[in-house]
């Protein structure tokens, strides 16, 4: 594999050094007594998405050999003699967010640079191309701002046909096409003044129950949120990749979407994960959040927002105010003879329930569990105000892929990464849109019941500290899954994305049947081993050369 020239190389480990150098990687902060980690002692090339030096550990590889596995590690750090309770809670919560987004703000270089940002994301978003469902294929493509036939919508039995042929085909006879009600964010509402109503619309899969271990089936549901971008409907072709090797610099470069064969990269892994659940016998339902795919709504970024979508959804699936939906069988029924068709019959707050969510999803799982077992908090508004968490005893855990949830202070060492959360609190204070979590996320967790966690060692969402972090805090049923690969899990090996995916069932029916342990979960004790967790597999553009880059500690 072609690499980047010496000299460039040269510039990254310089900057690996500068922010590993004369210092150990910290655990987690103020919830946890988990022992400072070993220090880095190597640095690497990693390709997508970082195209960088990183520091990582140096392990022992399948040949015999050693091989330096590098992360990202975070950015932030507690000041020597810190005095304060939590500083990763304390030292980024709202307040003090937008505390510094003010002091920005007032800088006008810093305003400059912040703002430019700001606009790139702004609705409609301009950083990713939207609505590319049906660019492809035709069949399937909507207005989702106007009054869509639900038969319109493409079904699980559309990806059986050549050259997809995907495993989500299988669902196509449990399948119900549904459509809530929601009200506009506050984006829209306030800077837009749009006021009418928005329509989400996805799938929900009946599941046959899951096996409760004692002979019998348990039916629950997992609420699954894609990534930001994501649309549950498009299509994706079979041998697409998601960047492209310069061959003169060896950097890699990403693809754009959509294509001639792919509208967006990403969905055919999506599916394969919401096939796996409803196989291991969940209901499973997965919308396009607003603003996206084949859901109305101009915006897209208010992850706050959407994690309250989830308690909207969940009372009509009950009530049938605000719902329709297209049967397996093609009948079209809406309101009160929706209401109670699924749930398996239960009430809303009675069918066990995970939230899932992966990279954006993962933020509105967290705000939704957030809401759910702690409070619910205006943090796209001015004035903040608190209303007491929801209190559905029948949600069980969360299922976090490429986790955003550890919060702001876990924003990891990058150069593109170091004005997040400027950005952060100025898209709050500025545009009423709460996009990235703050610290609220990681505070709570320790009221929740469960969580699963997966990600790749150099994960630009949060450092691989911060997940060990949010780990810490949960009190029950918990496992870390890590890969040796970036953010996006669709580029992982095909092996680690079937581990991830079995390792994530194995939790998911702990989760629900009430177990104590997740049975299989490979053993750690601190950061290196949880790294030493991984097996000698590569996101392929990031495979290392011999000999490794050691350094003295």
């Amino acid at each position: 594999m072609h690499r980047p020239p010496a000299e460039q190389l040269r510039r990254s480990a310089a900057l690996a050094l500068l922010v590993v150098a004369g210092c150990a990687l910290p655990g987690s902060d103020g919830a946890s007594s988990r022992a400072e980690p070993p220090r880095t002692d190597c640095q690497a090339h990693v390709g997508t998405d970082r195209n960088a030096m990183l520091p990582g550990y140096l392990l022992p590889s399948g040949n015999g050999k050693t091989v330096c596995v590098p992360l990202l590690p975070s950015a932030n750090r507690p000041p020597p003699n810190y005095e304060g309770r939590d500083y990763y809670v304390d030292e980024f919560t709202d307040a003090r967010l937008k505390a510094r987004w003010h002091s920005c703000k007032a800088d006008a270089a810093c305003f400059r640079r912040i703002d430019a940002q700001m606009q790139r994301w702004l609705p409609p978003n301009k950083e990713r191309a939207t609505r590319s469902t049906g660019v492809v294929d035709p069949s399937g493509r909507i207005d989702p701002e106007g009054d869509v036939d639900l038969r319109q919508i493409r079904r699980p039995a559309f990806f059986a046909k050549a050259p997809y042929r995907e495993s989500i085909a299988q669902a196509e006879p449990r399948t119900y096409t549904v459509e809530f009600s929601a009200p506009r964010d506050t984006f829209e509402r306030i800077a837009l003044e749009m006021q009418d109503p928005i329509k989400l619309r996805g799938w929900y899969i009946e599941g046959a129950g899951v096996d409760d271990g004692r002979g019998g089936r348990l039916r629950a549901l997992a609420i699954m949120a894609n990534g930001g971008g994501g649309q549950m409907t498009a299509i994706q072709h079979p041998d697409e990749r998601a960047y492209r090797i310069d061959a003169a610099t060896g950097r890699t470069i990403a693809i754009t979407f959509p294509n001639a064969t792919t509208e967006t990269m990403g969905q055919r892994w999506w599916r394969e994960n919401l096939q796996a659940l409803n196989a291991a016998g969940f209901d499973v339902l997965a919308y396009d959040r607003r603003g996206e795919g084949i859901s109305g709504g101009f915006s897209d970024t208010h992850t706050l927002e959407q994690g309250e979508d989830v308690f909207r959804v969940l009372e009509q699936l009950e009530s049938g105010l605000g719902l329709r939906m297209l049967t397996p069988s093609g009948q079209l029924i809406e309101g009160s003879a929706a209401g109670g068709r699924l749930l398996a019959g239960m009430k809303a707050r009675q069918i066990p329930i995970l939230l899932g969510g992966y990279s954006r999803g993962s933020m509105s799982a967290a705000w939704a569990m957030t809401k759910n077992f702690v409070e619910s908090c205006s943090y796209d508004m001015p004035a903040v105000t608190c209303t007491p968490p929801k209190g559905y005893t029948n949600i069980k855990g969360a299922i976090l892929l490429a986790s955003f949830a550890s919060g702001a202070g876990y924003v990891p060492a990058a150069p593109d990464l170091k004005d997040r959360n400027l950005f952060l609190g100025g898209m709050a204070a500025e545009h009423h849109i709460a996009f990235y979590p703050n610290s609220a996320t990681l505070a709570g967790m320790v009221h929740w019941p469960a969580a699963f966690f997966g990600k790749g060692l150099w994960d630009r969402a949060e450092s691989l500290e911060g997940t060990i972090a949010a780990y810490d805090r949960i009190r029950g049923l918990k496992e870390i899954v890590v890969a040796r690969g970036p953010h996006s899990i669709e580029t992982w090996d095909p092996e680690d994305q079937r581990y991830l995916q079995q390792r994530m069932i194995a939790f998911a029916q702990a989760a629900v049947t009430g177990a104590s342990t997740v049975p299989g979960a490979r053993p750690w004790t601190d950061l290196k081993s949880l790294v030493a967790t991984t097996p000698d597999r590569w996101e392929p553009s990031s495979r290392p050369e011999w000999p490794p880059s050691a350094r003295t500690p």
